[in-house]
């Protein structure tokens, strides 16, 4: 038994027998120190592959320096791999042996590969992951090509429920971005742009029985999408996003506010209550504390959450009418009650101008203004992938490749699924 390369092995969990380590040091290499461990590769075979015949003559070793993974990137680590090259008696077939470290014609080691594909999904530049791994950042860049081609396009399946927006990439351009409405929201797709005839393009590849399993497709109010829905899925219903809707309406409600506020003077009390604490309006009316006094300064005096709302309304009618009118809009899309919807929008009066536009547009979509208040699918998984992809491209510093994103964004996904992470990573250095 040898024990150095007991040891070594053990410290850089390596199980491959035929790498046998004899020799270990310091060397200095562009003014840095680094780790380097000797080893002979045997190439284990007893006859030729191409004859078959059980005689060699020795042929010397190939001298290979490879990266391995380093605890300390201020010291990396390197192995030098002595390979045996033998030739046959008989035939005279050149035979070079290999190990299952790192692959053929390559100087970085299968281990250093893979722990460069977990560093891709974590929220950190390229450039800190190369100086991590003792690689550079091209290398980063040229795996992150490789990794695109690890997933499967599969245009035989999609999910029953999807869910639609638009995402800004590289070079301020929108990329349209589709995900799975539902269960894990995994993103199917995310596209260069969002031209109308592209988008098309890409689901018309899908067979029609496939984009007839479609049931709900949720996206905004924007009719750009609208339209591309009923054109490649026949069956799927349009669902509104309700945080759309509840924005639209609190915007609207925001404005009125305002306008009326600037009617009075600025050291007038109406205006103070009008300018101050306007969060309150916007809130949902059964979630304003009713007993808890607060202190107002901007009042000089004490008042609930409630009563401060109140004192508001009470200033115009108007503001109060739509008030009531966003609050009820509200409680029914909270509750699925479509009946109730449908008395707001049509059954009110006194409303203020930015109101009644609003109350318009939901009219005019109906159908997927109802669809909304009694589906419980929304936009809110891909506006938190939103948020993700606007993180990753703020960490490095913006894109100029479109795929590279595209790849650290599916990286990154990839690290709150473990089962698909795993299955994924396994084939990395086949």
């Amino acid at each position: 038994m040898n024990p150095i390369d007991n040891h070594i092995k053990f410290a850089l969990s390596i199980k491959d027998p035929n790498v046998i380590f004899f020799d270990y040091g310091y060397e200095y290499k562009q003014n840095r120190r680094i780790k380097v461990y000797r080893a002979t590769v045997k190439t284990g075979l007893e006859r030729c592959p191409q004859c078959g015949f059980d005689q060699f003559n020795h042929n010397g070793h190939y001298l290979s320096r490879v990266t391995y993974l380093a605890a300390n990137a201020s010291e990396p680590v390197y192995l030098e791999l002595h390979k045996e090259r033998l030739l046959c008696k008989n035939c005279g077939t050149s035979v070079m042996a290999t190990t299952e470290l790192v692959d053929k014609y390559c100087n970085i080691s299968r281990a250093t590969r893979q722990k460069i594909f977990m560093h891709l999904q974590d929220d950190r530049t390229q450039k800190s992951i190369a100086c991590d791994n003792n690689v550079s950042p091209s290398t980063v860049c040229r795996y992150l090509d490789k990794y695109d081609d690890l997933f499967r396009r599969n245009y035989n399946y999609l999910p029953e429920h999807l869910a639609m927006d638009e995402v800004r990439g590289v070079g301020g351009v929108l990329h349209f971005i589709c995900i799975n409405g539902a269960g894990d929201h995994e993103i199917q797709q995310i596209l260069p742009d969002r031209l109308k005839q592209n988008i098309i393009a890409y689901f018309k590849q899908f067979p029609l029985s496939v984009r007839q399993r479609v049931k709900t497709v949720t996206l905004d109010l924007n009719s750009y999408y609208q339209d591309i829905v009923k054109v490649v899925f026949p069956n799927a219903k349009i669902i509104v996003d309700r945080f759309h809707i509840i924005a639209m309406m609190t915007r609207a409600f925001n404005q009125s506010r305002v306008q009326l506020m600037k009617q009075y003077s600025k050291r007038t009390k109406e205006y103070r209550i009008l300018k101050f604490a306007w969060k309150l309006y916007l809130k949902h009316c059964d979630d304003l504390e009713v007993k808890q006094l607060f202190y107002d300064r901007h009042l000089r005096q004490q008042v609930t959450q409630q009563e401060r709302v109140q004192l508001g309304l009470e200033l115009d009618e108007t503001l109060a009418n739509t008030y009531t009118i966003m609050q009820g809009i509200m409680t029914c899309l909270k509750n699925y009650d479509k009946d109730g919807l449908v008395i707001y929008l049509y059954h009110n009066e006194q409303l203020s101008p930015k109101m009644k536009a609003t109350l318009i547009t939901f009219k005019k979509n109906l159908e997927i203004i109802l669809n909304a208040s009694e589906s419980k699918y929304s936009n809110g998984p891909i506006e938190g992938i939103n948020r993700m992809i606007k993180q990753i491209q703020r960490t490095a510093f913006g894109f100029r490749n479109y795929h590279h994103l595209v790849s650290r964004i599916k990286l990154q996904q990839m690290r709150t699924k473990p089962n698909k992470k795993g299955s994924t990573l396994s084939g990395i250095g086949e």
